[in-house]
């Protein structure tokens, strides 16, 4: 959760962010430098997932769980002591753009530690709750950055742009030692633990990955792209795009905090439902409902009616969700456990370019054409990518992961 909460606070802070760390300049530039830097972020996460996944694949997914929270939560707390532009100029850029960097790489490690000591200790009839439930937490970071921000933007007032944000950076390293806390008492994946003991760790899980499953990557990272494109068009330009609309910041941060709390819902759901439905036809069903629904869900946004603005949102950024709840489960079914550390941390993390794609490109559709149509656009786009992904990727729904503990 603590992953979710540091990257969708920046998101929050966009504007706040933009004239503390980066030179003055137009209101769409300013946002460009913000979401640049948030893409480069994204970007360092498959290097993250690649480092990661290996110690994970070689060491155990365990040590690599306790790492990647603790440097998460020291670097995302660090950004709220960082200098300002005024104060020390581009440093201040350039220290912002590394920490944003660091933080990267530590969150793309983080999926191939406690996600994967989870999902192979599941059931494998209840693999996608449990994938389910797991990606639900992003949910829950979602809406506890929202409800910080508005609490505390509530609480300094004026004196929040000044630097009342940055008590909300220092709030990640509390958030990060409750859950190494909680996650000490967890141990190692007992699938790791026999594929250890019967000598199956591979010298270098990368190659032997591309060696053995090449087009099982190619076809989770093609589903997967649409599938991140969405979610950070939604969950990650949604605050900019409601303050567009002209709504206060009492008004987003509170629809926000419970359209995370709807989303989570619905991750779950989209999880379980995975079990009955097949991963492949879950990802298709849901992706063209999200589609047909997009315009007349983003028109409900413009009502000012704060029961009918949060249900909208909280659909918009759910249907996605429902997706969401099914990738984990989905992708450890694909690969063996010798590799399969590397494999969903680098898959998970390099795909985050389709997320990039909706970043940058959200606040020019919604400038170059009207913003009703250009938002429609760019959330319909991720989802034709995420249904043609469905189409070609296989599906191994429920299949016993103590078959696949080396490669086919």
């Amino acid at each position: 959760m603590v992953d979710v909460y540091d990257l969708t606070l920046v998101l929050f802070v966009t504007a706040i962010i933009a004239s503390a760390f980066f030179p003055p300049t137009d209101p769409l530039l300013s946002l460009l430098y913000v979401f640049s830097s948030y893409a480069l972020s994204l970007l360092f996460r498959p290097l993250g997932g690649i480092i990661f996944g290996h110690v994970a694949d070689r060491i155990g997914r365990r040590i690599t769980m306790i790492i990647t929270l603790f440097g998460l939560g020291i670097f995302s707390a660090l950004t709220g002591a960082l200098p300002t532009y005024a104060q020390a100029g581009i440093l201040a850029s350039i220290l912002f753009i590394i920490l944003r960097i660091l933080v990267g790489i530590f969150v793309g490690g983080e999926v191939s530690g406690s996600h994967l000591i989870a999902i192979e200790g599941s059931s494998t009839k209840h693999r996608g709750l449990t994938s389910g439930i797991l990606q639900s937490g992003y949910y829950w970071g979602y809406s506890l950055a929202a409800f910080t921000f508005l609490s505390m933007s509530a609480y300094f007032g004026k004196d929040f742009a000044a630097y009342g944000w940055r008590y909300a950076f220092y709030i990640s390293i509390v958030v990060s030692i409750i859950g190494l806390l909680l996650r000490l008492v967890v141990g190692e994946s007992e699938l790791f633990e026999e594929v250890k003991k019967e000598k199956l760790i591979v010298r270098v899980p990368i190659g032997v990955l591309f060696k053995n499953y090449l087009s099982e990557v190619l076809m989770a990272m093609l589903l997967m792209s649409g599938i991140y494109w969405v979610a950070y068009s939604t969950l990650g330009y949604l605050p900019t795009y409601l303050t567009q609309i002209k709504y206060d910041r009492t008004f987003i941060f509170s629809i926000l905090t419970y359209a995370g709390i709807i989303g989570g819902v619905m991750t779950i759901i989209g999880g379980v439902l995975s079990d009955y439905l097949k991963r492949k036809w879950s990802f298709m069903t849901y992706s063209i409902l999200g589609a047909l629904l997009s315009i007349p869900l983003i028109s409900l946004l413009y009502t000012k009616s704060f029961i009918l603005v949060t249900i909208s949102a909280g659909l918009i950024v759910g249907f996605i969700g429902l997706c969401g709840g099914v990738m984990l489960a989905y992708l450890s079914e694909l690969f063996a456990t010798n590799v399969r550390g590397t494999a969903i941390g680098f898959i998970w993390n390099i795909v985050n370019i389709g997320s990039t794609v909706g970043l940058i490109l959200a606040p020019i559709l919604t400038t170059s054409y009207a913003l009703f149509w250009g938002y429609a656009f760019l959330i319909i786009g991720g989802y034709v990518v995420t249904i043609i992904g469905s189409l070609i990727t296989v599906d191994k729904t429920g299949i016993d992961l103590r078959l696949l503990k080396t490669v086919k």
